[in-house]
């Protein structure tokens, strides 16, 4: 079980220069990508979103891609005298300097740089493209271990919550059968007032079909034993290997379906404050299936 919340960088030195790739993921639904990287690399762009794309499959992935040149690469200068030649006697034409001797070079610069040129190295593209991959991979296994390390302490925080969880179960299944007596026994009691009122004989076989009807309407039975399977299968997923968030995320809205479900049929003060609990709970285990991957 992996988090969605992670960090990695990964440097690669080599003659043409550093090669930095810093990844950050956070959560969100899908895998959503974003790469910066200076101009002369967005050619690899796509190489390193495959990457991305085969180590995650969701979060909110942003990829920075640094260079930093080597200062010992060598760069060829080259000079076109012409052009050069014409800014210093433009300068002396216009009255600036008596004689084009006279003209230094920081005039020549202010007019046009443009006379002179660097032209960088020639660029080894595979060899780029070798270095930003390995780059690009160390800076994944980073991510990697930071969410494997944060499931795990996730992990352990659900099973903490649902330890919490079943304890609170427990007790509403346990209050299930009181319950029901309690609201038949008080259905009862009304009816019969209501039959002394108007003067209707007690008929007790007919009476207490209509108390059956009545009481269904209340009894949790049903939601307690599905809220159990789903505690069963929440246990089971998260012994599961891959990414498992959508399925617990599903799963969690089930449970908290039949915990409403019981709130609305609930009929005594202990199981509505129970309802209550169990809310709180299964909000703070969604709180954290959220950023699970």
């Amino acid at each position: 079980m992996n988090s969605m919340t992670g960090f990695g960088r990964g440097i690669v030195t080599t003659e043409a220069g550093s090669f930095q790739v810093e990844i950050k993921t956070v959560n969100t639904r899908y895998c959503d990508i974003t790469i910066k990287s200076p101009k002369q690399f967005n050619i690899f762009e796509d190489k390193v979103r495959r990457l991305i794309q085969s180590a995650f499959q969701r979060g909110k992935i942003e990829v920075s891609i640094l260079y930093k040149e080597s200062g010992e690469q060598e760069k060829d200068l080259s000079m076109n005298r012409a052009l050069c030649g014409q800014i210093k006697q433009f300068l002396v034409e216009e009255g600036f300097y008596a004689d084009v001797k006279e003209v230094p070079l920081s005039a020549i610069m202010s007019i046009s740089s443009d006379w002179i040129t660097v032209e960088e190295p020639p660029t080894d593209e595979e060899a780029i493209g070798r270095a930003l991959e390995e780059a690009t991979k160390l800076a994944i296994d980073g991510v990697l271990t930071m969410r494997a390390k944060e499931g795990i302490a996730m992990k352990a925080d659900i099973a903490k919550r649902l330890e919490g969880i079943e304890t609170l179960f427990a007790y509403m299944e346990s209050r299930r059968d009181v319950a029901l007596a309690h609201h038949e026994e008080r259905l009862l009691q009304r009816i019969q007032t209501m039959l002394d009122k108007v003067g209707v004989d007690f008929q007790e076989e007919r009476f207490m079909q209509e108390v059956a009807i009545l009481s269904d309407k209340v009894d949790i039975s049903e939601e307690i034993a599905r809220f159990a399977s789903h505690v069963v299968q929440l246990k089971e997923i998260l012994e599961e290997e891959g990414p498992i968030g959508r399925k617990l995320d599903f799963l969690l809205q089930e449970m908290n379906r039949e915990v409403n479900t019981m709130g609305s049929k609930g009929n005594e003060i202990t199981i509505v404050d129970t309802v209550v609990q169990l809310k709180v709970e299964l909000e703070k285990v969604r709180e954290q299936i959220q950023n699970i991957e």
